[in-house]
């Protein structure tokens, strides 16, 4: 696994315990948009949980991270 990727990750990570919340990742994503473009990213947030959370415990390990951080390049940036 790269060192770039666990570095984002670990900035997302926001309260440190190694694991993404469905409220960080729409951090991360509503800071790669203006405020005016972000309504309710809910839905995409729960498509990419639906897609990436392979243990389906809610919640984003690195590992699951790192595809979704290379299939979303604005993401792992």
């Amino acid at each position: 696994m790269s060192a770039d990727y666990e570095a984002v990750f670990a900035r997302y990570d926001t309260d440190g315990d190694g694991r993404l919340t469905a409220h960080e990742v729409t951090s991360a994503i509503a800071g790669m948009f203006p405020a005016a473009e972000v309504n309710d990213l809910s839905g995409i947030v729960k498509a990419l949980f639906d897609q990436y959370d392979v243990d389906q415990d809610g919640l984003l390990s690195v590992t699951e991270f790192v595809p979704l951080a290379q299939n979303l390049p604005e993401l792992g940036s």
